[in-house]
């Protein structure tokens, strides 16, 4: 290995293999390659003539033993794996939500109000209904989903879509505010696999369920914010933060698929 100025030659003695190395005025690495270097001595320093051209501008040349060039290559070995460990470690932590069954369900808060579409306005009210005013209560779909990177049993992640519509609720933030939505979704397959770390997961609720038989639909999106209606007749259906006394959180949630 021969060093002058901002050239470096790497030539493997005993043949005419070579590879000259320069830094042109901009500071960019030039290379002309014979043939790849082909000792583990040769690829150590060449590593080490790239680094020292990078560093500086005067490089003085050295010997290196076969046990220090080792240390030198394994170093390179050991951070490129703890890196690869680390980009797999994040990877594995990015929760993925698949879909496994859709049942209907009829839903009422503890004052007895059913949810009603109010298709002008798009948002669902609740309110209390009687006698034949009791088909205008809107009917959930509720579709269950599975994350295999989680272990919580308390609570299990649901979409909500609206029985005989293609609408799903979902929650969005709004000056630093979870607002309750209704969107139109055309393709269902798109909510079969939900990624926690997409824009998706605002249709995903995790359903909570109380020792009273009531049900409860936090966002997964904003964690602490809560589907919830007004102790007032024919209010919209919101997010509230949890804790908010002046809401209705828990649900009376019936499975009607058979009927």
């Amino acid at each position: 290995m021969e060093f002058e100025g901002n050239y470096v030659a790497l030539e493997k003695k005993g043949t005419e293999n070579k590879m000259d190395l320069c830094c042109d005025p901009n500071g960019e690495l030039q290379s002309e390659v014979a043939q790849h270097p082909q000792s583990m001595r040769h690829v150590a320093n060449l590593i080490i003539a790239l680094q020292r051209m990078k560093n500086s501008h005067t490089a003085i040349g050295t010997e290196f033993s076969d046990h220090e060039l080792l240390n030198i290559l394994m170093e390179n070995v050991v951070e490129e794996r703890s890196m690869r460990r680390v980009n797999e470690d994040t990877e594995s932590r990015v929760t993925t939500y698949i879909s496994t069954s859709q049942e209907k369900y009829d839903v009422r808060d503890q004052f007895q109000k059913s949810w009603v579409l109010i298709k002008e306005a798009r948002e669902l009210q609740a309110m209390t209904l009687q006698g034949g005013s009791v088909h205008h209560k809107v009917q959930l779909n509720l579709s269950t989903y599975v994350a295999p990177s989680t272990n919580n049993s308390h609570s299990r992640p649901v979409a909500l879509g609206i029985v005989g519509t293609d609408l799903y609720l979902s929650c969005s933030v709004s000056s630093d505010k979870a607002i309750l939505q209704l969107e139109e979704v055309k393709d269902k397959d798109a909510l079969k696999t939900i990624s926690g770390q997409g824009d998706m997961v605002r249709f995903l609720f995790l359903k909570g369920d109380s020792g009273l038989s009531m049900t409860s639909f936090e966002s997964a999106r904003i964690p602490g914010w809560f589907i919830s209606t007004a102790k007032e007749d024919k209010k919209p259906v919101e997010m509230c933060s949890a804790g908010d006394s002046n809401r209705i959180t828990y649900f009376k949630v019936n499975n009607v698929s058979d009927q």
